[in-house]
């Protein structure tokens, strides 16, 4: 079969309606199922979750007949004046629109607080003892002066009553002790509580 026969069996204009026919009726197919699929037009305004505990999210999950989202913790951040599992942010928004099925990510409040490595102060002066503990998230307890030779200096740090090594594993913001030397020999120890 030659190309002149293959044109002549075959009308070119008649082959080319019949291809875009055929087109057309693929996309209004898949326009139409996929309006099915992504349940258009079938929007939720979405809940506001901030301030909830992980128990009243439970409680909302399951007794909530209206409830067509799926919640999804996506980060945990450390908040020392909050109860752990409270939720702080979500994405969307409270009162946006949402379809059925869309994933609601919660930021909530970490269960423990982080542990800190605590640096290393003896020997440092008291103010930069106290600057080293501010910057590593750490606060300054009792001081308690103690007569030494090396007046103004850190002689030890301790947590919890406890002396405490440079590159120990303590909570954040934990409470730090520091005795610290004092010029006269002839003084009694002394303590001092900062707040």
């Amino acid at each position: 079969m030659n190309i002149k026969q293959f044109y002549k069996k075959r009308n070119l204009l008649s082959t080319l309606v019949l291809m875009l026919l055929v087109s057309v009726l693929i996309v209004v197919f898949i326009s139409s199922s996929i309006r099915f699929f992504t349940f258009h037009g079938q929007e939720h305004d979405v809940p506001d979750f901030r301030g909830f505990n992980a128990e009243q999210l439970q409680y909302f999950q399951k007794d909530s007949n209206d409830f067509n989202f799926e919640i999804v913790i996506s980060d945990s951040v450390f908040v020392p004046e909050k109860a752990g599992g409270t939720v702080l942010s979500q994405d969307p928004l409270p009162g946006n629109k949402a379809k059925q099925g869309r994933k609601i990510y919660l930021s909530i409040v970490a269960w423990t607080s982080p542990q800190i490595e605590m640096p290393n102060l003896v020997d440092l002066s008291f103010r930069q003892a106290e600057n080293l503990l501010g910057s590593n998230n750490l606060k300054l307890g009792q001081v308690i002066y103690k007569a030494s030779k090396f007046p103004n200096a850190v002689l030890e740090q301790r947590y919890n009553g406890r002396i405490v090594e440079g590159g120990t594993l303590v909570p954040y913001q934990a409470k730090i002790t520091l005795i610290v030397g004092k010029e006269s020999a002839n003084m009694a120890d002394d303590e001092t509580d900062v707040e």
